[in-house]
């Protein structure tokens, strides 16, 4: 009798264990409820990422006096362009692959018997495989069926586009809002202030970054003379988001076209043209604008990638990494779960390397959150 009394008594002891367990379980229950409304969660943190890539703009304009109605319509507007520009480049650059197709047929052909004389020369012969050649057919289907979902991506823009508006017209009144909820807690209101300026400051860096390489990227191939370069350039400055597999993906097809046009040898200095944008951006460009680099292990960045991949898709693909790094800062200052960082590999040096404001707390407040970093943005553009 008694050992089963210490038996029970070991197992409720275990409050701590017990507890995590359950947080683990409500977690799951949490992530497999994001996964049946991906839908919904796609459109909400694509605008939450918009407005922090935003909210700098938003405060250089109110540092300059424009009221808050001014200062949204701007951003808005400069959003609404380039989403509007991006719709028409896919469309454009559709019609451009689709008007090519009988070219790159002849190209194909031309460049595959290259190949077979030189197999010839080494005593290889391939005859079997000298009639393959791709079904262009079916691509022009799926480029026309593709070119159809446009009136899908435009409603689903379209939806993007209105919270990421009312997003930004909430910036003003949270300050009011938290200084409401947690009264004179300032410490709180401090903390989360600088959280979300280090969360801004990070998304504007890699926007930076991938803008730089996508422009490098597009410029190499328009040098070139590669169709599509500025489709391919745009495609870079997107997919960079997604990592280590995210350039790889748009160099597919920037080598493939490079091979139609212009050989073996357009393939080689596209190639060692990509890895050198690559290694420069990532290791010199990115770290002008960090300071010092936000770097994940490379087994948070993989499991992160795999995790939000089957939660939200193809979204979730190439915004793990901003979501990882949200959530990793946001653990950061909260006593509680402050550690989950330093045991995942990220150190407290590192994601303070992202904060803005100097004195900790000094500037978030009397300054509302974003706005360090958006007078980071206007310094830069200072100078």
């Amino acid at each position: 009798m008694s050992t089963n009394n210490m038996t029970l008594k070991t197992i409720f002891n275990h409050d701590a264990l017990l507890r995590y367990l359950l947080y683990a379980a409500l977690l799951l229950v949490v992530l497999i409820g994001m996964k049946e409304a991906s839908y919904l969660f796609n459109m909400i943190f694509i605008s939450l990422i918009l407005t922090m890539i935003g909210a700098p703009i938003y405060y250089h304009f109110k540092n300059r006096g424009f009221s808050d109605i001014v200062a949204v319509s701007s951003v808005m507007a400069m959003y609404a362009v380039a989403i509007l520009g991006f719709i028409l480049l896919i469309v454009y650059s559709l019609n451009v692959f689709i008007a090519n197709l009988t070219k790159y047929h002849e190209l194909f052909q031309y460049r595959i018997s290259e190949i077979f004389a030189i197999l010839d020369n080494a005593g290889l012969h391939l005859t079997s495989l000298g009639g393959f050649t791709p079904d262009w057919a079916n691509l022009s289907k799926y480029a026309i069926q593709f070119a159809g979902n446009t009136s899908a991506l435009m409603m689903d823009a379209f939806f993007i586009f209105v919270i990421t508006t009312f997003l930004f017209l909430e910036i003003p009144v949270l300050p009011k809002r938290l200084k409401k909820l947690f009264g004179g807690e300032d410490a709180i209101n401090s903390n989360f202030q600088e959280m979300c300026n280090s969360m801004i400051k990070w998304l504007v860096v890699k926007t930076k970054t991938n803008v730089v390489l996508g422009a490098a990227f597009g410029g190499m191939l328009y040098v070139l003379g590669v169709d599509l370069a500025i489709f391919l350039g745009v495609l870079a400055i997107i997919l960079s988001y997604i990592p280590y597999i995210g350039l790889l993906i748009v160099a597919v097809p920037a080598v493939a076209l490079a091979w139609l046009q212009l050989g073996v040898w357009g393939v080689i200095v596209v190639v060692i043209g990509i890895c050198i944008i690559n290694a420069v951006v990532e290791n010199i460009v990115f770290s002008k604008f960090a300071a010092n680099d936000f770097n994940m292990p490379p087994l948070l960045v993989i499991l992160s990638l795999v995790l939000w991949t089957w939660i939200l898709g193809a979204v979730g693909m190439m915004l793990s990494v901003p979501i990882t790094i949200m959530i990793l800062i946001a653990l950061k200052y909260n006593e509680n779960t402050a550690w989950i960082p330093t045991l995942l590999g990220m150190d407290d040096n590192t994601l303070e390397d992202t904060e803005v404001g100097g004195d900790k707390g000094a500037k978030a407040k009397s300054v509302p959150a974003g706005a360090d970093a958006g007078e980071s943005a206007s310094e830069d553009k200072k100078q």
